[in-house]
């Protein structure tokens, strides 16, 4: 199973995932988060990323200028939509370089059909906007386009996860205050949540 570490925001970080290698990277693009860093940060940690890690920008209602001018530049090589984006806005990004993953809520109004048939490449299920706590995985289970699973997820409890939904489209975590200690990531936190992911077969 592949496996995603969020909200890189140092050097340090960057030195982190290059340690323990997941197969993807996510910089918290859009303005007025936790984890926010600038196209200029971005830019200087990607620098330090090992290329076999693809990068992943994370944005909430953005600018569409934007997101497409950060993929024509190559800043980023997967974009990450959190927002109420439409699945108009979702195809008019496709027409540009890298391919998008659409995040869905799973709350009382998640409509799986809804998210099995998003024009996005990827698909991807989480509790909410980096609450870090887990949802009801049985509501996901029937799901058989791969997705990648966020919420909660982290090490200690991936494995978990991988036999809950055994059968289902499961193809990737999304991890990132789990990884995290004192605000940056955590080299042995990454390495286990990274050997646990790539364990999962």
């Amino acid at each position: 199973m592949k496996i995603k570490i969020c909200g890189l925001r140092t050097p340090g970080d960057a030195s982190v995932v290059n340690e323990a290698m997941p197969d993807y990277v996510g910089f918290i693009l859009s303005e007025g988060y936790k984890r926010t860093v600038s196209e200029e940060t971005a830019k200087l940690l990607s620098k330090f990323i090992d290329p076999q890690i693809q990068r992943v920008g994370v944005f909430v209602n953005e600018e569409r200028a934007k997101i497409k001018r950060l993929m024509y530049n190559g800043l980023i090589d997967i974009v990450q939509l959190h927002g109420n984006e439409s699945d108009e806005y979702i195809n008019d990004l496709k027409s540009g370089e890298g391919s998008i993953i659409k995040v869905f809520r799973v709350d009382d109004n998640f409509d799986l059909a809804k998210a099995e048939n998003s024009p996005a490449d990827m698909i991807m299920f989480d509790s909410g906007a980096g609450s870090g706590e887990t949802f009801d995985w049985n509501k996901i289970k029937d799901c058989k386009r791969p997705f990648i699973l966020a919420g909660g997820i982290g090490p200690g409890n991936i494995k978990e996860a991988y036999e809950a939904l055994k059968g289902s489209g499961l193809y990737a975590v999304d991890m990132s205050s789990s990884v995290d200690k004192g605000g940056q990531k955590d080299e042995a936190l990454v390495i286990q949540a990274v050997n646990e992911a790539h364990g999962c077969n």
